[in-house]
């Protein structure tokens, strides 16, 4: 079996044909749905992108938070051609007007009023440098740039997660998400009549696959969440079949019962899920589909079903693995990304002979199933040659402290404990740490402290960026 589609028009031209009058896009204005169907989202989308062709742009933004438009916009922009950028909306503006820049945003959509006012002179000022350019201030004519001339033409932009490093563009094609929502479908067997909750943000590549492309390429029916307001009462007022969600929030969901009882899947990805969250929705009857991904893989590559292996994963078709003798997990898959924007050097780091080095850790079980322990960069090497694996020291001190802790070394000799806390002095909290270091080897114990108020910074996924704590790039 192969994908079905291979470019976006293929998908929404097909439900077009097959399903013009199912519902493809549902929404919530004051308790009351709105809906749009396949033939509706066909439509305004071919309008749209025929308005594109017409502009005198390479690149479109999308700066907005998640509606029927913004899914409309962005295949429109995909459909004209354009290069098209998914920004963050919880982006620092400083850090988006960057991106916007390096990425060469000559277009964009915003629709609220801190999006106008974040890019308002950015774009001002690539309009006036425009004219200036082409000498042509007042004639009103729009000069023609063709598809095949626009620089990574009919791609999409995902930002990564900065959990090690500042974040890098990544270039995804059309093909290579479609395959890997098809590969998703394989494990899900979902149908036309079934309805996804889409609550995760579209602009990261796991919410923006599991939320929209995998749910449309089926013509099944996508029910928008109305935002975070509203998390908890969504379920209960679309009542999902399925629900694609990050752990820390699915277990906010369930601390407030606020799943539907028809509820029938849950896909969890973004980062790990801790094997209590798994047994309470097993005890509900719910299926689970705990993935495994990159955006540099469009997201999920390999997913656990079997209640009794939670945490072994079976690989997405076409996907293959092995691990390095680091213990590094190297991938090839037919949904792999194209590489880093405007840079050759970190995609050859990442991608060789046709493989991507994850940069994380794992092994494959007795029947190849993969078992991811967590990020290569959670393991700080010292300079002696001792290995810390993080998480698990994390762990321990977390419950002999009390309170919120990340380690790191910056020079490689220091081991350096940071500590979240408002009450405690560094006094205690040092004895603390030196009980713990007589568990250790002389080399290889905590050498100093640093106490901060601030929670440490993560991603939307919750994901901790140490290299943010390490460098002091948050402050």
């Amino acid at each position: 079996m192969h994908p079905t589609y291979r470019t976006f028009a293929e998908m929404l031209s097909d439900q077009n044909k097959r399903n013009p009058d199912h519902v493809a896009i549902i929404t919530s204005e004051y308790e009351e749905k709105i809906t749009i169907t396949y033939h509706e989202l066909y439509l305004r989308v071919m309008e749209l992108a025929s308005r594109y062709r017409r502009e005198n742009c390479s690149c479109v933004g999308i700066y907005a938070n998640a509606s029927a438009q913004w899914i409309i916009t962005m295949y429109a922009a995909v459909l004209a051609g354009k290069r098209t950028v998914l920004f963050d909306v919880l982006f620092p503006p400083e850090e988006m007007i960057k991106l916007a820049r390096f990425c060469g945003v000559d277009s964009l959509y915003a629709t609220n009023r801190e999006g106008r006012k974040i890019f308002g002179e950015y774009m001002t000022e690539l309009r006036a440098a425009q004219l200036q350019e082409s000498g042509n201030t007042d004639s009103g004519e729009t000069a023609q740039i063709s598809p095949e001339e626009i620089e990574e033409g009919g791609k999409l932009l995902f930002f990564t997660s900065g959990t090690s490093s500042r974040h890098k563009a990544v270039v995804l094609s059309q093909e290579a998400l479609l395959t890997c929502a098809w590969g998703g479908q394989q494990t899900a067997q979902a149908t036309g009549e079934d309805l996804v909750l889409s609550m995760l943000p579209m602009w990261h590549v796991f919410g923006f696959v599991t939320g929209i492309l995998w749910p449309m390429t089926i013509g099944a029916r996508i029910a928008l969440s109305r935002g975070i307001r509203h998390a908890l009462q969504d379920p209960m007022l679309f009542e999902p079949d399925y629900i694609p969600v990050v752990p820390a929030f699915l277990k906010y969901m369930l601390s407030m019962d606020a799943l539907n009882k028809n509820l029938g899947t849950i896909i969890i990805g973004g980062s790990p899920c801790d094997e209590a969250t798994f047994r309470t929705l097993f005890r509900r009857g719910i299926r689970v589909m705990h993935g495994y991904g990159l955006t540099e893989t469009c997201s999920g590559i390999a997913v656990s079903t079997d209640p009794d292996h939670i945490y072994a994963m079976e690989p997405c078709p076409g996907t293959s693995w092995r691990i390095a003798r680091d213990g590094e997990i190297i991938l090839r898959t037919p949904s792999l990304m194209d590489g880093y924007y405007h840079d050759p050097d970190s995609t050859a780091r990442k991608i060789v002979d046709g493989e991507i080095h994850t940069g994380d850790l794992g092994h494959v079980d007795s029947k190849g199933r993969l078992i991811v322990l967590g990020k290569k960069d959670e393991v700080l090497i010292l300079s002696n040659g001792e290995k810390v694996f993080c998480p698990d020291w994390e762990a321990q001190l977390n419950a002999l402290i009390g309170s919120e802790t990340a380690l790191y070394s910056v020079d490689g000799e220091t081991l350096t404990l940071a500590v979240v806390t408002r009450h405690k002095s560094r006094e205690e909290i040092w004895e603390q740490v030196e009980e713990f270091n007589k568990r250790q080897s002389g080399n290889k114990q905590i050498r100093a402290i640093s106490l901060r108020v601030r929670p440490f910074p993560r991603t939307a996924q919750g994901e901790l960026q140490r290299w943010k704590i390490q460098t002091g790039a948050e402050d």
